[in-house]
C-alpha cells in the first residue's frame, strides 16, 4: 500500500468537504483494499515515474509532491522579502520578466499564435504561473502569502491571469470555454498543438504548474475542468499517451476541491484499462463513490453547435460524443458498463411514442383581454 500520508483525497469529510484547509496530511487510509507490499518500504525507496509505469506502482515522489501543495506546504519558511514582491511588478507590468524577457502585456497581445517561442523559451512560464515553491529560473521568485492576498483581490491582475491561461490553452490546443465556470474544450488547431504536446513532455511539467499557480491565485474552479479534459483525453480518446501518466500522477491530484478530486479519480478509474492496475485509489471506496452528476464526454466539432441552437439541452444532447451499444471500452479490451448503459437508456427514450401537437390555431379576443388588465400594470 502507498503511504496514506500522502493522499487525502478518501479520508472521511470529517473538517472540510470543499478543500484542504484543515486537513492534517496524516490521517487517513487512501489506498486501503490495494496490496500492501510497500507498507514497510524506506521512503528512499518509493518508486519513481519510470519505476511506477514498468511495476504498476504508484509514484510516490508525486504524491508526496502534491500532497504538500494541497496542504499550502506546511513545512515552508516564507522567505523576507523585505516588501519586494516581483511578481505583482510583473502582473502589473511595472517589470520584464527575468533572464532576457519582456513586460507581460508583450506577451499578452504579441506571443499569441507564435507557438515556436512559446515552446522554445523557458524562462517566462515560471513569471506567468508563480508560485510558492522555487522553480528552475532561479531569477523568479517564489510567491509570498502578502502577494497572494493582491492577485485574488486585484480586477487587472485577475484578468491578465486569465488571459495568461488563455495564450497557454491555445497553445496546447485548448480553448476556454466559458470564463465563469472554467469549461474548456478543444481547440480548432487541436491535433497539431497536441502532436507538440506528446513530442515535449516539458509541457507536463508546465501544466502542473499551470495547475497549482490557478489554485494559488483565486482561479482554483479552473483546475478540475482542466484535468478532466486531459483525463479523457488520454484515457478515453487516447489522444495524448504522452500526456497520460502526467494527469494521473498529478494533474488531477492538483485540484484542491476533495470531492472534485473524487470524481476525477472515479472517473479515471472508470476509463483505465486494464482496470485491475489502477493504482491511484481505493477500488473499495471507488466502487461505493457515486458521482454528482453523470459524465459528461467531450463533444465532437462545434460546427453542429453554430448551425443550430447552443443552448437548447436537445441540441447538446445531439453532439455529444460517446461509444454505441457493445461497443469496446476506453483500451478497447472490455465494454464500458457506464457508456453501455447511458446509451441503451438514450435508445429507449428515443422509441418511446411522441403524442402529437395540436394544430388547431387559437385566436384572442385582446381587446377583452386588455379591457380586464388594470391600466397600472403598463405604467413604470
Amino acid at each position: 500500500m502507498d503511504d496514506p500520508d500522502c493522499d487525502s483525497t478518501w479520508e472521511e469529510d470529517e473538517e472540510d468537504e470543499d478543500g484542504e484547509d484543515g486537513e492534517a496530511a496524516g490521517a487517513g487510509d487512501a489506498d486501503a483494499g490495494e496490496e500492501d507490499e510497500d507498507a514497510e518500504e524506506p521512503r528512499a525507496a518509493r518508486p519513481s515515474a519510470l519505476q511506477s509505469r514498468m511495476t504498476g506502482c504508484r509514484n510516490w515522489r508525486a504524491m508526496q509532491d502534491m500532497c504538500r501543495y494541497r496542504h499550502h506546504y506546511p513545512d515552508l519558511v516564507e522567505r523576507n522579502c523585505n516588501g519586494d514582491t516581483p511578481n505583482l511588478s510583473f502582473y502589473r507590468n511595472e517589470i520584464h520578466f527575468l533572464p532576457n524577457g519582456c513586460f507581460i502585456e508583450d506577451i499578452l497581445q504579441n506571443w499569441k499564435d507564435n507557438y515556436d517561442l512559446l515552446e522554445d523559451n523557458h524562462s517566462y512560464i515560471q513569471w506567468l504561473f508563480p508560485l510558492r515553491e522555487p522553480g528552475v529560473n532561479w531569477h523568479a521568485k517564489p510567491l509570498t502569502l502578502r502577494e497572494i492576498e493582491v492577485f485574488k483581490s486585484s480586477r487587472e491582475i485577475q484578468e491578465r491571469l486569465v488571459r495568461a491561461y488563455e495564450l497557454m490553452l491555445d497553445f496546447y490546443g485548448i480553448r476556454l470555454e466559458d470564463r465563469g465556470t472554467g469549461t474548456v474544450g478543444r481547440a480548432p488547431n487541436y491535433q497539431k498543438r497536441f502532436q507538440n504536446l506528446n513530442w515535449h513532455n516539458h509541457n507536463n511539467l508546465r501544466i502542473t504548474r499551470i495547475l497549482k499557480s490557478l489554485g494559488e491565485l483565486g482561479l482554483e474552479h479552473y483546475q478540475a475542468p482542466l484535468a478532466r479534459f486531459f483525463l479523457e483525453e488520454t484515457l478515453v480518446r487516447r489522444e495524448l499517451p504522452g500526456v497520460r501518466q502526467s494527469a494521473l500522477d498529478y494533474f488531477m491530484f492538483a485540484v484542491r476541491c476533495r470531492h472534485q478530486r473524487r470524481e476525477l479519480v472515479h472517473f479515471a478509474w472508470e476509463h483505465f484499462r486494464p482496470r485491475s492496475k489502477f493504482v491511484w485509489g481505493p477500488r473499495d471506496k471507488l466502487r461505493r463513490f457515486k458521482p454528482s452528476c453523470p459524465p459528461r464526454l467531450l463533444e465532437g466539432p462545434r460546427k453542429a453547435e453554430e448551425e443550430g441552437n447552443p443552448g437548447d439541452p436537445d441540441h447538446k444532447a445531439s453532439t455529444q460524443e460517446g461509444p454505441g451499444p457493445g461497443s469496446a471500452g476506453p483500451a478497447g479490451d472490455e465494454p464500458s458498463e457506464a457508456g453501455e448503459a447511458a446509451e441503451v437508456s438514450r435508445l429507449a427514450w428515443l422509441c418511446l411514442p411522441r403524442p402529437a401537437l395540436p394544430c388547431t390555431p387559437v385566436f384572442v379576443n385582446w381587446a377583452a383581454f386588455l379591457s380586464l388588465v388594470p391600466s397600472k400594470a403598463f405604467s413604470e
